[in-house]
């Protein structure tokens, strides 16, 4: 066995450890990701928001510091557990579902992709062979015992490799512009929303909402999207969300509320592919909002995944891209919500 082959049993407990670390404090986070990734309701619980992180941390330390028997056994339990990972990432990836899986803590916002299966794969491979190789069951400490000054050298560069990987798989990068016009917009997302009502830097910049998208009302009745837009006057907020999609749950759950406390500075319009009947069933607060058929509004914006959610200003044009999961939607919408306050307070008392 190469000494170096110790790289895998340090590298998957550096990652617990760190994962556990950085979860702990997020423990709300965990269990939205519990709910959002359709876990049974026994693990969406209080105590198993925090068992998770200290399992994490308690389990990559032992990887570390055991040998012998009880260091195969927190082997088999971190490859394990990788591969539970990876099974449900896949699943979730697979259904098209914008899931933030809080896997470390604020470090991790983005909704997991096929970058989050690669990342979670090589995990569960490298904890296999922590598992697997001859001579692991040595243990941490006394294969490093062992090591030569070109083992370290080795050992140092390997870890360098993993380690950018792990942090490159988790710093947000901005989308390439795709040929589509809803991606071309250039310039404003949800978080610039201290200019205006409309949040227009520069309507002459920005593309026009198509004239035959068409969505069906809750009655049955076609409507275009530039209609449904144009004539309120008001910042649309056009979110894609669909009945049994966990994440989607916590969006759908809040249209209500938002709409009322939106009042008349902006609409919300929920595009589903969802049937009336269940929209009714599951969430019948959002059913006032929601327009269904929406497959040509979700081809046009290039809406990859549930939920995501993007600004349409009042004079027809796109005023961002969209964005994804429940977490970052509910943020920028609470964004707005603030900017308007502050507008209300700053404006002249008569």
């Amino acid at each position: 066995m190469l000494p170096t082959f110790v790289i895998f049993p340090v590298l998957v407990a550096c990652v617990l450890i760190a994962s556990g670390a950085l979860k702990l404090p997020q423990r709300s986070r965990t269990l939205q990701s519990f709910a959002s990734f359709g876990l049974p309701a026994a693990l969406r619980k209080p105590w198993t928001a925090v068992a998770l992180p200290v399992g994490e941390i308690v389990l990559g330390a032992a990887l570390l510091l055991l040998s012998g028997p009880t260091y195969l056994v927190a082997a088999a339990l971190a490859a394990l557990l990788m591969a539970a990972y990876l099974a449900v990432v896949a699943r979730s990836v697979a259904k098209r579902q914008a899931v933030d899986c809080n896997c470390f803590g604020a470090l991790s916002t983005e909704p997991v992709s096929q970058v989050t299966i690669w990342r979670n794969a090589g995990l569960t491979l490298a904890a296999l062979f922590a598992l697997l190789l001859p001579g692991m069951s040595l243990g941490v400490p006394a294969q490093l015992a062992l090591f030569s000054l070109g083992d370290w050298t080795w050992l140092v560069a390997i870890a360098m490799v993993a380690l950018v990987g792990i942090v490159a798989s988790l710093v947000k990068t901005p989308a390439a512009p795709a040929s589509s016009p809803a991606s071309a917009t250039p310039g404003q997302d949800f978080e610039l929303v201290d200019q205006s009502p409309d949040l227009i830097s520069d309507p002459s910049a920005r593309d026009m909402i198509p004239h035959n998208l068409e969505l069906v009302s809750g009655d049955g009745s076609p409507e275009l999207l530039y209609n449904l837009v144009v004539i309120p006057q008001k910042t649309t907020i056009l979110i894609f969300a669909r009945v049994g999609c966990g994440s989607c749950g916590p969006v759908l759950s809040q249209i209500g509320d938002w709409s009322r406390r939106l009042g008349d500075n902006a609409q919300i319009i929920v595009a589903t592919s969802s049937s009336r009947a269940s929209v009714k069933k599951s969430y019948p607060g959002a059913l006032p909002s929601t327009y269904f058929g929406a497959k040509a509004v979700t081809e046009y914006f290039e809406a990859e995944a549930t939920p995501a959610a993007l600004l349409l200003a009042a004079d027809g044009t796109i005023a961002s891209a969209p964005e994804y999961g429940s977490e970052i939607i509910t943020e920028r919408i609470e964004q707005l919500l603030a900017s308007f306050d502050a507008q209300r307070e700053a404006q002249p008392q008569g």
